[in-house]
């Protein structure tokens, strides 16, 4: 009963721009009971479709922390989603466990593309709880392009995979693993140095790269410096970008941390528009992904309608509220029928 009637408004809200368009008498709301079926009907593929033709980078250069040296910065990073205790969800998604067995709620997971400047979606692929992060990056990375600088944690770093991304974005900055095995060709004054690249045997004997291929790449290795003074571990970054003039190493620790637009973006979805503590309601594992990607659309024309008032006032979209941005839109979806009922030339 709890659910029925959180669902009931919503539906109303959601028909009464219609109802105002064509008349209460030919749009009925329907039952509970229809909505579900209904659902079923129409299953996550349109609405993944419809995602994945309408995210698109919406910054530009008159955006600030769109770009950086006419590069526009995009990120990479997962999250988990929990969705309702089900077999099927169990089945499909899988659920953690801990040295006790199994705990908590059947999770998804998702690795999200976004622009960070504007912290846009720009492509999302969903698994089970214990996919592979990187791999499932790998189904997206079509959405890179040749205008865009990709940030990625340590996580994602395999010389096929590096490569691969390489050839589909202008330059790659990519925090790397301390253990990584890198030989040294040619240092620079800001402290950054050249250094060679190779696949492992692994790769070579699968036949993903050839054996005895190399791709040079510029490193940088610093200590972050907290507040408190102290110093944090080291950090090895990983760039494309071999010009020391055209990007200077201090610049591009700094650029490092716009990484975080992603985790804050994700933070924006998860606890503020889908509503912190909750988990996805759908009982079926098809109607997860599609309640997945309705938030999804949902969080993308927040962002892209910040991002517009953003650049009609001349500040960076970070400036503004995504809460009170969220309310704002809430509010004309609510009151935006009565400035039009029974004026059908607005259809």
């Amino acid at each position: 009963m709890a659910r029925k009637a959180m669902n009931a408004p919503r539906m109303g809200e959601m028909l009464e721009h219609l109802r105002a368009l064509f008349g209460r008498d030919k749009v009925k709301r329907p039952g509970d009971s229809a909505v579900s079926p209904a659902r079923q009907r129409v299953g996550p593929k349109p609405l993944a479709w419809l995602f994945e033709n309408l995210a698109r980078a919406v910054g530009d250069a008159g955006v600030p922390g769109c770009f950086w040296g006419g590069l526009r910065v995009v990120a990479a990073d997962g999250t988990t989603l929990e969705v309702q205790d089900t077999q099927a969800n169990r089945e499909r998604f899988g659920i953690h466990h801990n040295q006790h067995g199994e705990a908590g709620y059947p999770q998804v997971k998702a690795v999200i593309l976004i622009e960070c400047g504007t912290r846009a979606p720009l492509g999302c692929a969903l698994g089970r709880n214990d996919a592979y992060e990187p791999a499932l990056f790998d189904k997206i990375r079509s959405r890179l392009a040749l205008d865009m600088l990709m940030l990625a944690d340590r996580a994602y770093f395999d010389y096929a995979r590096w490569k691969a991304c390489a050839a589909q974005a202008a330059g790659l900055l990519w925090r790397v693993k301390g253990s990584l095995i890198l030989k040294g060709l040619q240092g620079f004054e800001d402290g950054s140095y050249l250094a060679q690249i190779r696949p492992s045997s692994q790769l070579t004997q699968s036949g993903r790269c050839r054996k005895g291929e190399s791709m040079t790449v510029r490193v940088i290795e610093y200590c972050p410096l907290f507040e408190d003074g102290t110093e944090g571990e080291r950090v090895r970054l990983m760039s494309t970008l071999l010009d020391p003039a055209q990007a200077p190493a201090e610049e591009l620790v700094a650029l490092y941390a716009e990484r975080w637009s992603e985790e804050t973006g994700l933070d924006e979805l998860q606890r503020h528009l889908r509503g912190p503590n909750r988990v996805l309601r759908s009982p079926l594992p098809d109607l997860v992904e599609q309640e997945w990607y309705g938030f999804l659309l949902a969080y993308y024309v927040v962002r892209a309608t910040m991002s517009e008032a953003a650049r009609r006032a001349g500040c960076a979209p970070r400036a503004l509220s995504f809460v009170h941005t969220t309310a704002a839109i809430k509010r004309r979806l609510a009151f935006f029928p009565s400035a039009i009922r029974g004026n059908e030339k607005h259809v």
